[in-house]
């Protein structure tokens, strides 16, 4: 299974495969396409169970992840992969994520698959979700929600009272496409932003931008530490104990990257203690997050079920990002 794709016979058709949905929708179009550029293809959906040697290019879509979570595949993820990961003429392999750690692309990775992935299309319904759950905690809804379920009538006076956003500080650790989006709305808004990654130089609209090795000296001046960054062995654990212990009592964390990024057991205990004020987080290192983590019940901590990106839209924009590298692919005479 590790020993890379063979050589194709280049007398029969260009096999994609395709969950039932998007060959139902789509499959007539994407055998146009190769028609167009003198290219013979045949569509297969996974339901119609295709043989594993007529398989070129398989496309995991949006539709085939659910029932899944980050590190525990589901049924429909689970059918797909047993025809990829064992189809002998694979040559290309596209997947609605971002990123490539999913545990079901390894198989493909060692055998060398050309892999690609839907760089961007969750970019913006991500930054949307991160930049309402800052917006709201910056604002007192960490307050005035629990009082609501109190039905406690609890305004915010004196010194309890939120900072103006105009003096609060966002610190965004990575600046690609999600961390720019976000970066990008906060200073809309009027927060202070400054955008962390390898090479410092500047990036408008961002007030600044800094390299990696001088994040300790900006931790105790921002009020929010935002992640976007990819994981990877350098960012495991990049916010850990004694990063948090950096932060200022009234700072607040947001996590729409990867749970690891941040020691939990850390984090726990720094909420529990006072010396963080509160947390957004999206991702976490166990997924489903487990009915017995204290996250679950400290207060200021708002959780989403690793669900940011969660559009209507998506499996759109991920169809259209597939379309886009399969012109490409065409192009390229990858055939």
């Amino acid at each position: 299974m590790d020993d890379g794709p063979v050589v194709r016979d280049k007398t029969s058709p260009l096999g994609i495969l395709l969950s039932d949905s998007v060959h139902a929708g789509f499959g007539g179009r994407i055998e146009d396409m190769a028609a167009q550029a003198g290219i013979p293809a045949v569509c297969h959906a996974l339901g119609n169970a295709p043989p594993k040697e007529l398989i070129h290019i398989a496309f995991f879509s949006r539709d085939l992840y659910e029932g899944s979570s980050l590190r525990k595949p589901g049924p429909l993820s689970d059918a797909f992969f047993s025809v990829v990961d064992h189809a002998p003429c694979l040559r290309w392999l596209h997947v609605f994520s971002s990123g490539l750690d999913l545990p079901q692309y390894a198989p493909s990775l060692r055998r060398g698959i050309r892999i690609t992935g839907s760089k961007g299309v969750t970019a913006m319904p991500i930054a949307q979700t991160a930049v309402a759950a800052i917006l709201a905690l910056s604002r007192g809804f960490g307050h005035w929600l629990p009082a609501q379920q109190r039905r406690q009538w609890s305004p915010l006076t004196g010194s309890e009272r939120p900072r103006d956003i105009c003096d609060q500080h966002a610190l965004v650790i990575g600046v690609g496409p999600i961390g720019f989006r976000i970066a990008h709305m906060l200073k809309s808004i009027g927060y202070r932003v400054t955008g962390v990654r390898r090479s410092p130089e500047p990036l408008a609209p961002l007030d600044n931008v800094i390299a990696f090795e001088s994040l300790d000296a900006a931790l105790p001046h921002c009020d929010w530490l935002v992640l976007a960054v990819p994981l990877n062995p350098s960012t495991r654990h990049l916010v850990d104990a004694r990063r948090l212990g950096l932060l200022a009592p009234h700072a607040f964390l947001a996590n729409v990257a990867r749970g690891e990024l941040v020691d939990e057991q850390a984090l726990v205990a720094a909420l529990k203690a006072g010396r963080l004020k509160g947390a957004y987080l999206d991702t976490f290192a166990e997924e489903p997050l487990p009915a017995e983590s204290a996250l679950w019940g400290l207060p200021n901590v708002w959780i989403t079920p690793h669900n940011s990106a969660a559009s209507q839209g998506h499996e759109k924009r991920v169809i259209d990002c597939f379309l886009e590298e399969y012109v490409a692919w065409l192009d390229a005479s990858h055939y």
